[in-house]
């Protein structure tokens, strides 16, 4: 009997983890807009933010920071690892090559709603 329950609960929990692989992406808590603004005024010495940026950036060193739509569009990237990664750099870089840009939880969740915003929509599907 303790068999069939140890399988029954195995079941139930594949059942109910299933259709989370195929449901769509919640959206991401933040405002694109203002994380879009905030980007612009922080990111663009080292990195490009969008492709109307007023100025290239000034960090020439290698290797180069990545544009914010290749961080978009990079497989396995989301939203809450976008997070972690931006609340966990160091104040003074060692092992990564980007500081700590210190912004708040709500500045944080901005740049990466607008990160986010950025990648590339499906092509959808031929009739």
């Amino acid at each position: 009997m303790k068999k069939f329950a140890t399988w029954a609960i195995v079941a139930a929990v594949a059942a109910s983890a299933a259709p989370a692989t195929n449901a769509q992406p919640k959206s991401v808590a933040g405002n694109v807009e203002a994380g879009r603004t905030l980007a612009l005024w922080a990111c663009t010495a080292c990195h490009i933010v969008a492709a109307d940026q007023r100025f290239k950036p000034i960090y020439t060193g290698t290797p180069h920071p990545p544009d914010f739509n290749a961080i978009a569009n990079k497989p396995g990237i989301t939203a809450a690892s976008l997070q972690h990664h931006l609340e966990s750099l160091p104040d003074v870089p060692k092992d990564s090559l980007m500081a700590n840009p210190d912004l708040t939880s709500d500045e944080t969740r901005d740049v990466v709603a607008f990160i986010i915003s950025l990648r590339d929509k499906p092509a959808a599907p031929a009739q």
